[in-house]
């Protein structure tokens, strides 16, 4: 069951990454909503240029995103998918410092 901070990737493109390329979102729904058969996620992107100094994307180092290289995760691309969407397994974690990150995106992208 996947948890908060949790990346997963997806089975069959979703639409955000490059063709080719298996697309990896991060799970930002709260884990009391567990068992719920979507999940609040946003994806992940190669990191590039043009994402350096943009406000609503949050780098994520490699190791984090399960990848091969440094990502970038698309705040405000969230969206909601089916479980079944998704590999079961994770592929890779985010770290609390990273999801503090992410969480004042949330913020100031819902305005809360």
């Amino acid at each position: 069951m996947a948890k908060r901070a949790d990346v997963l990737v997806a089975r069959r493109r979703l639409g955000f990454g490059a063709e080719g390329q298996r697309e990896h979102f991060v799970v930002l729904q709260s884990d009391a909503l567990a068992g719920v058969e979507t999940l609040v996620v946003a994806p992940l992107d190669d990191d590039r240029p043009l994402y350096r100094g943009d406000p609503l994307s949050v780098p994520v180092p490699a190791r984090e995103a399960g990848t091969r290289g440094a990502q970038v995760l698309l705040v405000h691309l969230l969206t909601s998918a089916r479980t079944n969407k998704f590999d079961v397994a994770t592929a890779g974690r985010l770290s609390p410092r990273t999801m503090a990150r992410v969480d004042d995106v949330l913020r100031t992208v819902l305005n809360l």
